[in-house]
């Protein structure tokens, strides 16, 4: 190979500047390549950090493939104990790791944020950052709190490393609106605002645990709204609280002075309060008909609804001798 003849007849006059850092299997490593970053800089950062032996070896190497002005910024996924050869061919190549990163339905966007920045994608300053500029076209209503809650749509994405973080949410965003589109002639046959819909959505995501019952919830919640019933949803509560929401809340936290508490206001909250899949947007665009007023939840994570008080108090007592009885 032609790079490997200029190595070896220049840098030192030795294969030493050419061999791999480190004799034997070497774990890899992942190396972060900045915008605008220079072979010879390259170079000093893969030596400094023991991935090669000589930083002008590999600036000799970058210059024979031709690719010293064309070095692609992203993260490598690079081993001491590959030749030389090998790391200038992955640089050459622009073979910057690309990351699958899964974002489950319910996520909240600061739980987004976090799931990105672990997998290396953005950082989470840069993630914030793009997510206060806004969503194209999304205009909040007053008193939400995080504008970009419930429009990153859960899903799996593939992101080069080094895509910036701007685009990263604007992919998410696009991921939305492509993917709800055909949801939205039934939204407008409800007269449901964009904001109101996903508000929803998001509370049946947060309730409905089994995709089966999302239906009926949102009925239970668009019934509340008809009429004039506080949602009383306890995921409302734990949004408002955020980090401080514990297990189980108490009566002091259902009196947090929120305007997302729905125990405490009636009608939707001011924005979701979570980011909902598929599922759960159907639902709220389609609700069951179906009369019910109240669910609760049994121990086994299967909701039982009613109509009445009396019924709901009914289902509340059976669950207390569900729980009794599986403690």
């Amino acid at each position: 190979m032609a790079v490997v003849a200029l190595l070896t007849g220049v840098a030192g006059g030795t294969a030493w500047a050419v061999s791999p850092a480190v004799s034997g299997p070497a774990r890899p490593v992942l190396v972060t390549v900045p915008r605008g970053a220079t072979a010879a800089g390259v170079g000093s950062l893969l030596a400094r950090r023991g991935i090669i032996r000589s930083a002008l070896a590999f600036r000799l190497g970058i210059m024979a493939a031709g690719a010293s002005r064309t070095l692609r910024a992203g993260i490598y996924r690079l081993s001491p104990g590959w030749s030389l050869a090998r790391i200038v061919r992955t640089f050459a190549a622009g073979d910057i790791v690309t990351e699958w990163v899964t974002i489950p339905e319910g996520f909240t966007v600061a739980q987004i944020v976090d799931r990105l920045a672990a997998a290396h994608v953005a950082s989470r300053q840069a993630l914030w950052q793009a997510i206060r500029e806004g969503l194209p076209g999304l205009n909040p209503p007053p008193g939400v709190r995080d504008p970009a809650e419930g429009f990153l749509f859960p899903d799996t994405y593939v992101f080069p490393a080094g895509t910036p973080a701007r685009q990263v949410v604007l992919t998410m965003w696009a991921n939305f609106r492509r993917r709800t589109a055909p949801l939205l002639p039934e939204v407008r046959r409800r007269h449901l605002s964009l904001w109101a819909w996903v508000t929803l959505a998001s509370l049946v995501q947060a309730e409905a645990k089994n995709p089966a019952d999302a239906p009926d919830v949102a009925a239970v919640f668009v019934n509340r709204l008809q009429a004039g019933m506080p949602l009383q949803s306890d995921a409302t509560v734990r949004y408002a609280l955020g980090d401080r929401a514990g297990d189980g809340l108490t009566l002091g936290d259902l009196a947090t002075p929120s305007p997302y508490n729905t125990y405490r206001h009636t009608g939707l909250p001011p924005g979701p309060i979570d980011c909902p899949g598929l599922v759960a947007l159907r639902a709220a665009a389609a609700p069951a008909a179906a009369p019910y007023l109240y669910f609760v939840a049994a121990p086994d994570g299967r909701l039982l609804f009613a109509t009445t008080y009396a019924q709901h108090q009914a289902n509340v007592a059976k669950v207390a001798a569900e729980s009794h009885g599986s403690s």
